[in-house]
């Protein structure tokens, strides 16, 4: 039945576009499309403010807003949908950081572009296609009917080797696959920006300004498992690290001496990353960005056996992982109080997994769109 709900939902929504679809494209016109939260991300922010620079008359349509769990929540979205739609059938280009449902279960004007620049450098958990029927991956039934991942122009992926993860993951081919550095990469490559950041954390934090060091720990996303927060907190000696837990539940957590402060997020892992002093992660795709930091990095991997049982990645973890893996938290501490960390493991996993980081990736990007803008 669930199912048969959903095919129906669709084929309703194809005779809507239809009639959407007499809207004329506006040919100078980019649609950025997203649900990974409510705000526009780093990436979207430094591709629109190129994209004005270089082409005044343009047309910018942001459309950022995250798919909730719970029956209201996907009510109100299924409504959203509806302006997506316009926006899509009226734009020359399309830009997606994730799965997008319009872009995909809809029939779409032959002269619309997609870009996929998905919301990380790449990845280390299996995702998309190469999930299917996972305990944490997508139901093989539901990827068929929702048409997961299809009608993408062009997907990025920042290297050769991500490219075969990359291809896997949204069932792609070559021509669709383009070696290609996200905005991001010149965030946390910019001084200035660097400034920007650590200056708007501190105001919203101002007790990380005690000249004490950061450990910022950015685990990936569990769904049954609870991380041991407390546990890890009494591990660090409050009088020379700050510890600054960012969380999938939009919540970042900062334990400065004897004080916790929760809040709901105000910063990415990504802008964190420029007030890190040291990295602590698992499995998470902000490894990819935070090679390219230079700074110390550890892996704590508690869970290692039931999370590749569930879920698994893509390269060989023990083998490949830029810096101490352990399972002891109390052991990562100490590695931190001995300053001990693997540059050349750094160095050589940013260059084998993220190529042309000397480019200007926001400009590259910049030059694809208007390219097919103007074909």
């Amino acid at each position: 039945m669930k199912y048969l709900i959903i095919k129906c939902g669709i084929i309703a929504l194809n005779i809507i576009y239809f009639f959407i679809k007499i809207f004329p494209v506006q040919k100078n016109k980019v649609t950025f499309l997203s649900r990974q939260g409510n705000n526009v991300s780093i990436d979207f922010k430094l591709l629109i403010d190129e994209l004005k620079k270089e082409k005044k008359d343009i047309k910018i349509t942001v459309l950022c807003k995250e798919l909730n769990n719970g029956i209201t929540n996907k009510i109100k979205y299924s409504f959203y949908i509806f302006k997506q739609m316009y926006h899509i059938a009226t734009s020359k280009i399309c830009i997606l950081d994730g799965y997008c449902i319009p872009i995909c279960i809809l029939k779409q004007k032959k002269q619309l572009v997609t870009i996929q620049i998905w919301h990380a450098l790449g990845s280390l958990k299996k995702f998309g296609y190469s999930s299917i029927n996972l305990e944490g991956g997508r139901d093989s039934k539901i990827a068929k009917i929702m048409r997961m991942h299809k009608k993408y122009t062009y997907i990025l992926t920042s290297s050769n080797l991500s490219k075969e993860f990359f291809k896997e993951a949204f069932h792609a081919e070559d021509r669709q696959m383009k070696i290609m550095n996200l905005p991001r990469v010149d965030f946390l490559q910019s001084e200035e920006l660097k400034k920007s950041t650590i200056k708007s954390i501190l105001k919203i934090y101002p007790e990380l300004n005690n000249k004490k060091k950061n450990i910022l720990y950015c685990p990936t996303q569990r769904k049954n498992t609870l991380l041991p927060l407390e546990e890890m907190v009494k591990q660090i000696d409050s009088s020379k690290y700050n510890f600054i837990a960012k969380l999938h539940l939009g919540k970042e957590i900062v334990f400065v001496e004897n004080k916790t402060i929760e809040r709901e997020s105000s910063f990415t892992g990504l802008e964190l990353l420029h007030i890190a002093d040291y990295i602590i992660t698992d499995y998470s795709a902000i490894v990819f960005e935070a090679v390219i930091t230079k700074k110390p990095i550890y892996f704590y991997d508690f869970d290692y056996d039931t999370y590749m049982k569930e879920r698994g990645i893509y390269i060989n973890y023990r083998e490949e992982m830029p810096g101490p893996i352990e399972k002891e938290f109390k052991r990562i501490i100490q590695l931190i109080d001995q300053n001990y960390y693997d540059k050349n493991k750094i160095n050589h996993f940013c260059n084998k997994y993220i190529e042309n980081t000397e480019k200007n990736a926001t400009k590259e990007l910049t030059k694809l769109i208007l390219k097919n803008m103007n074909n």
